[in-house]
């Protein structure tokens, strides 16, 4: 379970390191190719942040990100006003993640919990659910069930142990 809730946690961050105004650094001469999905739909807002003379940096995974330590406060909530309009609104799902997903809800209802739901192919999260929020249960079955293999999504035998 923790794993469904840490990318939309991860995405917000992303989004709030983002969130800043101007300053005098230069705008990078080549943009990074991203290297997700999520990456290239942030790529316009970073171009913008950049444009507007915010210094960027690059995380360790290669995603950008503004260095907050080289740009001030000022300059990134007015780099932050006059990009927001290039933030993307709804994120796109990471395809392999979904299909990972949804392997572990098909295991997750094999083994006790019929009515378990698949990931929302449009979000990639979870519906939420107060009945299995407080089921002490579950976060057995879930490290039981996560990863899972494409092998044990045609229903042989018990998922791969792990988490």
């Amino acid at each position: 379970m923790r794993r469904l809730l840490a990318a939309p946690l991860l995405l917000a961050a992303l989004a709030l390191t983002g969130c800043g105004g101007g300053g005098d650094a230069e705008p990078p001469t080549a943009r990074p190719e991203p290297t997700s999905a999520v990456e290239d739909a942030f790529a316009p807002f970073y171009d913008c942040l950049a444009e507007q003379g915010l210094k960027l940096e690059e995380t360790e995974g290669g995603a950008r990100r503004v260095d907050k330590d080289a740009n001030t406060e000022k300059a990134q909530r007015e780099a932050d006003q006059a990009c927001r309009s290039l933030m993307p609104t709804q994120l796109p799902v990471d395809q392999a993640q979904l299909k990972r997903d949804k392997a572990v809800s098909e295991c997750v209802r094999r083994n006790g919990y019929p009515a378990y739901p698949d990931p929302d192919p449009k979000t990639g999260r979870l519906p939420e659910s107060e009945a299995l929020k407080y089921d002490t249960k579950l976060p057995e079955i879930l490290r039981k069930c996560g990863p899972v293999s494409t092998e044990d999504q045609e229903g042989q035998g018990s998922a791969a142990e792990g988490g």
